[in-house]
């Protein structure tokens, strides 16, 4: 069933900008990554019947590092830079992992309930489950026709 939503003219210019970022990313990314520590990580984004549910890969990163952070309708994930042993340019052949932390953050859909939420991590891949509040929840009444 298809819900009406009140139309949000600065969520197009958010999704406009996330678009152009990510455009300047690719084209301005070498093989050695000028924009060392700008790369973030994929996500999914979807719901269900009772909750928005976001994944996020974050192979290599500690919970410790990580900070997942709720704020009106917006929804942050970010870690810390980590910093490691410094190899000089001219050894590498490849360099593709990334370094550096990062932040993303992303606009719900809905209101969630905030006392609710989890978020776990297993194999690298970061697991945000945020239950919707009850009052966006789609609730079905039945019209009686005059």
């Amino acid at each position: 069933m298809a819900r009406l939503a009140k139309w949000d003219p600065f969520r197009e210019l958010l999704d406009i900008k996330d678009d152009f970022d990510r455009m300047i990313d690719r084209l301005f990314k070498s093989e050695f990554g000028i924009w060392e520590g700008r790369d973030v990580p994929p996500v999914d984004i979807y719901e269900d019947e009772d909750n928005i549910i976001v994944k996020a890969e974050v192979p290599g990163i500690s919970k410790e590092n990580l900070s997942v952070t709720l704020s009106d309708d917006t929804l942050t994930i970010s870690a810390k830079d980590v910093k490691e042993k410094e190899i000089k340019k001219e050894n590498y052949y490849r360099k593709e992992i990334r370094r550096g932390g990062f932040t993303r953050s992303f606009t719900l859909p809905c209101a969630v309930d905030r006392n609710k939420v989890k978020a776990t991590m297993k194999d690298g891949i970061l697991e945000i489950v945020l239950p919707k509040a009850e009052e966006a929840k789609e609730k079905e009444i039945k019209i009686d026709i005059e």
